[in-house]
């Protein structure tokens, strides 16, 4: 929508959304970068990853296969981060846009929500395929498996389910809307 076709009063929301959406594509960016780079330096494993997936204090192998396999682990939940990330910053283009409330933004909304969601739920299993990957090569004896579900996990399915839920409610809203401007 262009521009001068826009109610005045959602230029602030217009800027905003602009502004956000190029927010969220540079921080979408260096998760990324970090999140995969990570896997490159031995040191960042140790410091960062193994204490984080309850492996401190435990012999690791920080070996070409275990270091590869880590990658490839961690490359689901980022890719979860990233189709959520995405989402948000369609949300933001559409607010840059002077969309507030549409059908495709409430879906939009629900898929951001459903990758918050499934984030939490996989955490457990991502930590503990992490945790083999890193002590498989260990001698026989030093391998090990950590499970442990923190409350962050439990709050990311709760806030991706409550985020569903407005989307949910917020197509509804826009079906409203569309039903009443038919009216005019």
């Amino acid at each position: 929508m262009p521009s001068d076709r826009i109610d005045p009063r959602l230029h602030r929301v217009v800027r905003l959304g602009r502004t956000l959406s190029i927010a969220t594509l540079v921080i979408l960016l260096m998760l990324m970068a970090s999140g995969l780079g990570i896997w490159l330096s031995p040191g960042l494993v140790e410091r960062v990853i193994v204490p984080r997936i309850g492996l401190a204090g435990h012999p690791v192998a920080l070996d070409g296969a275990s270091l590869s396999a880590g990658l490839a682990i961690s490359a689901i939940p980022l890719g979860i981060l990233a189709y959520g990330l995405l989402q948000v910053r369609q949300i933001f283009r559409d607010f840059g846009r002077g969309e507030i409330i549409s059908a495709l933004l409430a879906v939009r909304l629900e898929r951001f929500g459903a990758a918050v969601a499934l984030q939490g739920l996989l955490a457990p299993f991502i930590g503990a395929a992490l945790s083999i990957a890193l002590t498989l090569n260990n001698p026989p004896g030093t391998r090990a498996i950590a499970v442990s579900i923190s409350s962050h996990d439990v709050v990311a399915v709760i806030v991706g389910l409550l985020v569903i839920g407005v989307g949910a409610v917020m197509r509804e809203a826009a079906r409203i809307a569309e039903e009443n401007a038919s009216f005019v």
